[in-house]
This record gives structure tokens, sequence and C-alpha cells, in this order.
């Protein structure tokens, strides 16, 4: 399942032009897995202000329905605007254009009206980005002083990275390659104090706050398509420790 926001930013709001343009900048944003277990849709145990000021700007769906229960053709569908089975796309490895070369995607369709178009994370499935037709170029690391360390599963923490290779080679060894990319093979959570940028989503939030920074620098007059993928809160459930520290898990139903 995917949720999808999207947000125009007029052009204005980012370099004090024209206060009525006719193409705004637009950020995409997708969450991977999240259900509606959020404020603004009643739950009152959930810390999601954010999300919640957004729903309270603008327009909030009550009924609305994933196209598919799995990653790759929920998104190929969303970003194409046809069916799953319109498409031909209903498990996690076949890539649309493989059976659509001509088709014409969301961003595709921004960027052939003069948009630049940058993705960062998780926006169609796996290495299924569509690059280059739906995307302008790479996102922006400039400003970004740090070195991110591969995480190997996911995991920050060596032990559960070490645990997740084992058990890997494992599966690999029973049951094929195909076994490879699961997501089961280390702990199922993980709490580690480090900054948000340990992990992929705060290090992807980086390179969107950085592509955009950048661009308003350099092409103000152009307008942006600019998409964040996030890959959680989808398994494995990883965080730096500071977010689970909001909750007690005594105090949460179940």
């Amino acid at each position: 399942m995917t949720l999808s926001l999207s947000l125009g930013v007029p052009c204005c709001e980012l370099q004090g032009a024209d206060p009525s343009p006719t193409q705004p900048n637009i950020l995409f944003i997708a969450i991977d897995d999240l259900r509606p277990e959020l404020g603004c849709y009643g739950a009152e145990k959930v810390h999601s202000p954010h999300i919640d000021q957004l729903a309270a700007d603008g327009l909030k769906f009550n009924r609305a329905y994933c196209q598919q229960a799995i990653c790759s053709p929920s998104r190929a569908s969303l970003m194409t605007g046809l069916y799953p089975h319109r498409l031909g796309v209903i498990e996690n490895t076949t890539y649309f254009r493989d059976l659509h070369p001509d088709l014409v995607t969301l961003p595709q369709h921004f960027r052939r009206q003069g948009y630049e178009t940058v993705y960062c994370g998780k926006i169609f499935h796996g290495r299924m980005t569509d690059e280059p037709l739906s995307w302008s170029r790479k996102p922006s690391r400039k400003g970004i002083h740090y070195r991110r360390e591969v995480t190997p599963g996911g995991y920050a923490l060596k032990e559960n990275q070490e645990l997740w290779r084992a058990n890997r080679e494992q599966m690999v060894a029973r049951y094929g390659q195909a076994r490879a990319g699961g997501l089961f093979n280390g702990p199922a959570y993980e709490a580690a104090d480090v900054p948000d940028h340990a992990y992929v989503d705060g290090f992807q939030t980086d390179l969107a706050i950085a592509t955009l920074k950048e661009h308003t620098e350099s092409k103000p007059e152009q307008p942006l398509f600019l998409a964040l993928g996030f890959q959680k809160p989808h398994l494995n459930f990883v965080a730096p420790k500071r977010y689970w520290d909001l909750y007690d898990p005594a105090s949460l139903p179940l």
C-alpha cells in the first residue's frame, strides 16, 4: 500500500515572484504501508502533527482506497492512472514499461510541461525507478557534509546487520537466490540512538531539502516537481530511538 500526498507550493513563496503563478512547484510525498492511524483520522495516541497540519490546510480523503495490496502494482497504477489489471502489473517483479513502453507517468507529464522533475527515495518500486523518462536528474547533495554508511538490511546497529547477513545467507542456501531480497532476515524492529540520517528515510529527506534549496537558487524561473518517497512504516520497524521514546508501550491499546 502507498499513501501519497501532493502539495502545490507557489513559485512566489520560494522566490518572491509573481503572487499568481501558473505553474506552482509540486512536492509529492509517498509513504509505504501507512494506514490512517493518524491524528487527523482520530487516532488519539499517535503523534503526527505535520501530517495533521497538512490535512487541516488541504483536502483530506475519508474514503480513498489503495489500488492493490502490494507495492509495485499500487505504485505503477498511481503513477500511470491505470488499474493494475490494465497495466498487467499484479506482483512486484514486472516493470510496466516492458508491457506499455509509451505510457506517460505523472512526473513525465510534468516534465513535458517544462517542470524539472526529481525524486528522492521510493516512488516507483525497487530498481524500476523509470529513469530517465520520468526524471530530469539526480537529487542534490549540496550542503550535506556527512557520509552516510551502508546499512545492510536497513539496520543501524552493527549486531543487527551481522544477524541479517547470517540469516540471509541461510535463506539463500535453503531456498535459492530469490530469497536474497527478503525483508524478514533480521529483527522486526530497531531503536538505535542515532541521528535521522542514519536511516534511509532521514537521509532521503536531507536530499530532498538540499534539492529544493539548490533548485530555487539555480533555476528560480523553472517550476519543480519534487517527489519524496519514505520506505517506512513498512517492515522492518526501524527508527531513531527518540521517536520510539514518544510512546509508552503500556499505554497503547491493542
